[in-house]
């Protein structure tokens, strides 16, 4: 009886032993979460710092499961996958823009992997997906640049300070220039203040003598016989100006008179202008008729023989065919200049033209021995230019011919009636070597028995 006591009372504590030990397990595991259902994710960190496989997983400071495994890289640049389980219950927390950052248990406490809750908008994480990870602090390396900012202020420091003992010294030279400069400025100052006394002391005298009628000024001053007489020589310069204003207003009196309608002169003078009104007339209706007699076809003849021709109305066709010297006694002999030594851009205007001073003197030379017989002769200034189309050579030509025909009137004062300006473009007949020519010629055209001296340029 007592044996079955024993064996009883053993089993009892046998069986309260394991009950014990049952509860203590599952109490354990339930801490430890390991009936929990789990969801596995990963993240990815260069440095674990300490993190090891069983550290805690917390969501938002909540626990939420147990770091299963960590796997290092394959290169040294790689990093290291952390692998993890989360419980169902905080699964929901984590989206997949949620952070996982490895944290530090209070001050000196074990490690653990913390990840934040994503945005309401981001879907939950899925099972065996990646989480970015955010890369811990490393104490060690913030001690190291701790340390290398130190030194680099220390330099900075040491630097500084020759350049602020310099600064100091700079300051106290310009404190000592400025004591010497007020110094020596004190002097002066005293000096001019003595001369300012001493010319008021000089202004107070010559005002004390004046007023006692000293000297000439004193002597205008207060001399009343002075003022009298002054007084006498205003009023006698008033009654001149009164009489030459009453001789003016005569004078403009008689003028008036004489240019009235009625007047002496006025007659004259209307008989005058009616005689020059006349006499313009009469020259008006002779200079017509003279111009008709030019181009009559019995006289014209005549008129051409003596070179009376207007120059601004012949054509360059006409020109061309010889229409100032057909049926005349007169030649032509040609002088030609180039463009390039004649002229140069005008100033501020380089589409235009004008003639250099080089092209002056060749002007000069070219006309020079023709002067003498340019009484009975014409000069025509013929323009060339080969660039551009038909359009632009002509009016490039005909600038060039009228630069330096209103040269020649103007230098030479020739007679602008029988002086000329031919645009002929392009078509150069007759020029040096036959080649094209670009610039003038000087077309002069003389009787045939006047002295020419034959030449060309």
């Amino acid at each position: 009886m007592a044996t079955q006591a024993r064996v009883a009372g053993v089993g009892v504590f046998v069986l309260g032993g394991f009950l014990l030990f049952a509860g203590g397990l599952f109490m354990i595991g339930d801490r430890q979460m390991a009936f929990a259902k789990k969801v596995t994710v990963y993240t990815e960190f260069k440095k674990i710092t300490g993190l090891q496989p069983g550290a805690l997983v917390r969501v938002s400071g909540a626990k939420a499961g147990s770091i299963t495994q960590i796997l290092p890289p394959d290169t040294p640049s790689g990093k290291f996958r952390v692998e993890l389980e989360i419980v169902e219950g905080l699964h929901r927390l984590v989206r997949t823009d949620s952070l996982a950052t490895i944290e530090t248990e209070g001050l000196v406490g074990g490690n653990y992997l913390g990840i934040t809750t994503g945005s309401d908008t981001a879907p939950i994480v899925a099972a065996n997906a990646t989480l970015a990870g955010k890369e811990p602090l490393d104490v060690a390396e913030l001690v190291q640049r701790m340390g290398d900012t130190v030194t680099k202020v220390n330099v900075a420091v040491d630097g500084m300070r020759d350049d602020v003992q310099r600064a100091v010294v700079a300051i106290a030279d310009t404190v000592e220039n400025a004591n010497s400069l007020i110094t020596g400025v004190s002097g002066e100052v005293t000096k001019i203040a003595a001369s300012g006394a001493l010319i008021t002391e000089d202004a107070a005298h010559i005002a004390d003598g004046i007023r006692s009628g000293k000297g000439t000024i004193g002597k205008l001053v207060n001399d009343d016989e002075l003022y009298n007489r002054v007084t006498a020589i205003a009023k006698q310069t008033e009654e001149i100006t009164t009489n030459a204003r009453q001789l003016v207003q005569s004078a403009k009196d008689t003028l008036e008179g004489l240019q009235s309608k009625d007047g002496s002169v006025q007659g004259m003078t209307a008989s005058v202008k009616q005689t020059m009104d006349d006499a313009r007339e009469s020259m008006a209706s002779f200079a017509e008729n003279m111009e008709a007699l030019k181009h009559n076809f019995l006289l014209r003849g005549f008129f051409n023989k003596r070179g009376y021709f207007d120059l601004a109305q012949i054509s360059p066709a006409d020109y061309r065919q010889g229409t100032l010297t057909k049926g005349s006694d007169r030649r032509v002999v040609r002088v030609w200049l180039r463009s390039d030594v004649l002229l140069e851009p005008e100033p501020g205007y380089p589409e235009k033209e004008q003639l250099s001073e080089a092209g002056k003197g060749g002007v000069d030379a070219a006309i020079g021995p023709y002067l003498e017989y340019l009484a009975s002769g014409i000069v025509m200034v013929e323009g060339y230019a080969q660039q551009g189309p038909r359009d632009e050579q002509y009016l490039r030509s005909r600038a060039r011919a009228l630069i330096v025909r209103d040269y020649l009137v103007g230098t030479f004062h020739l007679d602008a009636q029988a002086t000329g300006a031919m645009p002929l473009s392009a078509d150069s007949t007759g020029s040096p070597g036959k080649a094209p020519w670009d610039g003038v010629a000087l077309a002069v055209i003389l009787p045939k028995d006047a002295l020419t001296p034959s030449g060309s340029r």
